[in-house]
């Protein structure tokens, strides 16, 4: 039954009708632009988990295939320069949005999804370490993220796909059955661009070749906030070019001209090779391949409901991940967070963390 209505729901969540993979040639003003070669449609009841950093399984990728994904934005002072270098090279990604950076800017939000890339969601406020959270809290964390995103995206007739990437990559074995439930993916990656440590834009752009290159194909985390991100990345797109490389877009089920992607199995974590300077990764972003923590003491989850398993008009996902006015709205903005309370504030730009910090959101 689960496994039924994750693919009748993902069939409703195209963002664009794109008709497979992009012409280069039609590349407008670039005709030697990298392009994106094919489009993998993600289908959740074969692909519950996906990224070899934390999992065992992967989507399927040629020699020289890299999928790009951007974390924590939107943000206007960098996600739309990331949107304009992607542009030119007629490459399209995959953005995990955090719901109150998705309230504080909806135009952003609404851009990168009518700029045709996927959309993926990360929580409503990106908690540092995630598995510190009580299972009701994360549950509230993941279904309102959804709520936020879906809400902004539906002006436009559009929904996030039934993605889902931990903060941080901070995962545990309960709010995995969440997901599972309620039909979304697990997204992790294959390796890190450490661009949330302050490197220099070419610091970024080894560490992100060298990486790269040690695995030959695989799955980019990387941010859309991080001005180092923004500044190397049409360099990086050229590089991965110059080299032969390809672009392979992640699209929901379901969507026109997209093959269903298969599923490839390792049981060994990529390699790391060692950042071009002396940081180190902060604790918890490099997970291996060992069974989740653990917190305790977690309640088991309520069974899913007839309603959450009942698609409804035109299969949609269920009511408590369609837009819905989140926990901790007031009076139509959002409560202003604490800073102890903000989100992955340690690796974010200032200009993030002060607007978070404004009494409401813009």
């Amino acid at each position: 039954m689960k496994f039924a209505f994750a693919v009748a729901a993902t069939a409703s969540l195209l963002l664009v009708p794109t008709g497979g993979a992009f012409a280069t040639e039609s590349c407008p003003g670039n005709p030697d632009a990298l392009g994106t070669s094919r489009e993998v449609a993600i289908d959740p009841a074969t692909l519950p988990r996906i990224g070899f950093m934390q999992y065992k399984e992967m989507v399927e990728l040629q020699p020289k295939e890299v999928i790009l994904t951007f974390d924590d934005g939107p943000l206007p002072k960098t996600t739309p320069a990331v949107l304009e270098a992607l542009r030119k090279e007629c490459v399209k990604a995959t953005f995990f949005i955090v719901g109150r950076m998705a309230k504080a800017y909806p135009n952003v939000l609404r851009e990168v999804a009518a700029e045709g890339h996927s959309i993926g969601t990360h929580s409503v406020t990106h908690p540092l370490i995630f598995p510190k959270q009580s299972l009701e809290k994360g549950k509230k964390e993941i279904d309102d993220g959804f709520a936020i995103v879906n809400a902004i995206l539906a002006q436009d007739g559009r929904q996030a796909a039934p993605w889902f990437r931990f903060p941080g990559l901070g995962r545990t074995a309960a709010f995995e059955k969440h997901l599972d439930q309620i039909g979304v993916v697990s997204m992790s990656a294959d390796f890190p661009v450490d661009d949330w440590l302050r490197h220099t834009p070419d610091q970024v752009y080894k560490t992100a070749l060298a990486r790269l290159e040690a695995n030959g194909k695989g799955m980019f985390l990387l941010h859309d906030i991080q001005p180092a991100t923004v500044a190397m990345l049409p360099r990086l797109l050229r590089t991965l070019k110059e080299r032969g490389y390809k672009v392979v877009h992640m699209v929901p089920l379901g969507t026109p001209g997209a093959e269903v992607a298969r599923a490839e199995t390792r049981t060994r974590v990529p390699a790391m090779p060692k950042q071009p300077v002396s940081d180190t990764v902060s604790p918890g972003m490099m997970p291996s391949l060992a069974e989740p923590v653990q917190p305790a003491p977690l309640t088991p989850p309520p069974a899913p409901s007839a309603a959450d398993q009942t698609p409804g008009p035109g299969g949609q996902l269920p009511a408590r991940l369609n837009p819905l006015p989140p926990h901790n709205v007031v009076g139509g903005d959002l409560m202003p967070l604490r800073r102890d309370e903000m989100p992955f504030s340690v690796f974010w730009p200032s200009q993030i963390v002060n607007d978070l910090r404004a009494p409401t959101m813009r």
